[in-house]
């Protein structure tokens, strides 16, 4: 089952790799195009030699004939007597090609004609007057017309001497046309036979090529399946070594190759299984990390929860006492125990402000943070910052300005933590600001409205402004430091606008001052 299934993937890789022409088409294809154009290029020069041969021998036999018929004609020109030329004519015209055969006289008359009428009004317009030659060849396409001079030789002489010396007349010519038509008929069954004989060539050729081919290449054809397989199913499967020299070395580095890759493949496995092992070991451990800490962060969560919760209440008895006996104090006219016990109280009530820090930070990170929402006039809102942060401005001799662009909606907000965000960005505002201003500015949109508390105070540098809103994070320098707090104001900030839906983001040239922006949605 498993071999029929791997010889089915074969030839399905083999059947998509098909589409590129094989070597084994390739090499007949170039193989029949040689023979081919050898072929033609050989079927050319056999047919012009082979013409240009019996062309000669044609001629050659029209210049004999006409030759013959010049020596027959003598006494018939001599006489002008057509039944004289008859008999010479009508041998003539038994040879085969001759389409024509007459005399000619030195005037130019033609008598006795034979044949192709053609001819006959060919030689009728020669030039015989000015003709000198005694053996004259001239061709159209279809004929070659040849003219042998008659000779009338006299030999009077009495001695042996002058019986060699002899006076020639030319009476006239001995007149032929010879059709090109076998001439033409033994070309095209030279072109044919070759064509023929070529045809079958090329057939045995490419049967006898082919399949010395085909055995040559199947080897590798072999090695080219299994190569495909191995591609298409990742698999390492190895070829056989078979075929030419060439051919077996290439089957035996690809065996080297597939058993190399199976030995990769093991390691591979057997890191991959140590690694999930280890993963596995690891994962375990930091499960029971994760879960530790997150008991750990819940149990401090819960821890500072309780303590600051229960802290509140006697630092709120100490202010509560502190109030009774500063009033005490001043009935009686005790005014330096008086400024003594404003700063306990004001370090009583920043010991208050850093435990409510705590304790709602607690709550966020415990999850209990709930908001309390209510209907609250934009109006009454600003009045109540107004009247939390007064006191803060005459501290560091600040102004405080309202730039108000709003009118007076009604907000659906936790009024409670958004005058605590406003009020530790003024805070924070006042506290880095000495002899300037901060600025309250208030726009908004049909979409959202922007409170933005701007200052003209010491600034934050450009590498401080990313982690500003971090909880425990401040403005640490040598200058600033002296400023305390317990950098969570900023952090808390930022959970409680998260938590109403709104965004704080902060601008800020270090120098020239800050400022910071919520964007709080109207719905």
């Amino acid at each position: 089952m498993n071999q029929v299934s791997e010889q089915t993937k074969i030839s399905n890789a083999r059947a998509e790799h098909g589409d590129s022409m094989s070597i084994r088409r390739q090499l007949l294809a170039y193989i029949v195009a040689g023979v081919f154009v050898l072929l033609v290029l050989f079927s050319i020069t056999i047919s012009w030699l082979a013409g240009k041969e019996t062309s000669k021998l044609t001629i050659n036999n029209a210049q004999q004939v006409a030759r013959a018929l010049a020596q027959q004609s003598v006494l018939a020109l001599l006489t002008e007597s057509e039944e004289n030329a008859s008999t010479a004519l009508d041998q003539v015209m038994s040879f085969p090609d001759v389409s024509g055969a007459g005399l000619v006289t030195l005037d130019g008359e033609i008598f006795g004609w034979r044949g192709d009428a053609r001819g006959e009004q060919y030689f009728r317009n020669f030039d015989w007057q000015n003709t000198r030659s005694y053996l004259i060849l001239e061709e159209d396409e279809s004929n070659w017309f040849v003219a042998s001079a008659v000779i009338l030789t006299d030999n009077d002489g009495n001695s042996e001497t002058e019986l060699f010396e002899a006076t020639e007349e030319k009476l006239g010519y001995a007149i032929l046309s010879f059709s090109k038509e076998t001439l033409t008929q033994i070309n095209r069954d030279i072109i044919l036979t070759i064509a023929i004989t070529g045809g079958i060539a090329v057939i045995g050729l490419i049967l006898i090529v082919g399949g010395a081919i085909q055995r040559q290449l199947a080897p590798l054809q072999e090695l080219s399946e299994v190569m495909a397989y191995n591609h298409e199913t990742g698999e390492h499967k190895l070829a056989k070594v078979q075929g030419a020299k060439e051919v077996e070395q290439m089957a035996n580095s690809f065996n080297a190759m597939m058993l190399t890759l199976d030995e990769q493949d093991e390691r591979l496995r057997n890191q991959r299984d140590q690694l999930e092992a280890e993963v596995k070991i690891r994962t375990a451990e930091l499960t029971v990390a994760r879960d530790a800490a997150l008991t750990s962060s819940r149990h401090k969560s819960e821890f500072l929860a309780n303590m600051t919760h229960e802290l509140r209440t006697p630092i709120q008895s100490i202010i509560g006492y502190v109030d009774l006996v500063k009033e005490e104090a001043e009935n009686e006219g005790q005014f330096d125990m008086v400024t003594d016990l404003d700063k306990v109280t004001r370090n009583a009530d920043r010991l208050l402000g850093m435990i409510n820090c705590l304790l709602d930070l607690s709550k966020i990170e415990a999850g209990r943070m709930e908001l309390n929402l209510s209907s609250t006039y934009l109006k009454d809102l600003l009045q109540d910052l107004s009247e939390a942060t007064a006191p803060l401005f005459p501290r560091n001799n600040n102004k405080f300005l309202l730039d108000n662009h709003s009118d007076n909606p009604i907000l659906r907000i936790d009024s409670e933590k958004l005058l605590q965000v406003l009020i530790n960005l003024v805070s924070n505002a006042c506290k880095f600001t000495e002899r300037g201003t901060v600025t309250l500015r208030v726009e908004n949109t049909h979409s959202e409205i922007n409170f933005s508390v701007i200052d003209t105070g010491i600034g934050i540098p450009a590498d401080q402004l990313a982690k500003i809103f971090d909880q425990f994070q401040q403005v640490d320098s040598g200058e600033t430091r002296r400023f305390g707090g317990t950098g969570l104001g900023l952090a808390i900030s930022k959970q409680f606008c998260e938590l109403m839906g709104a965004k704080i983001k902060v601008e800020s040239i270090e120098g020239e001052g800050s400022c910071f922006t919520v964007k709080l949605p109207m719905s």
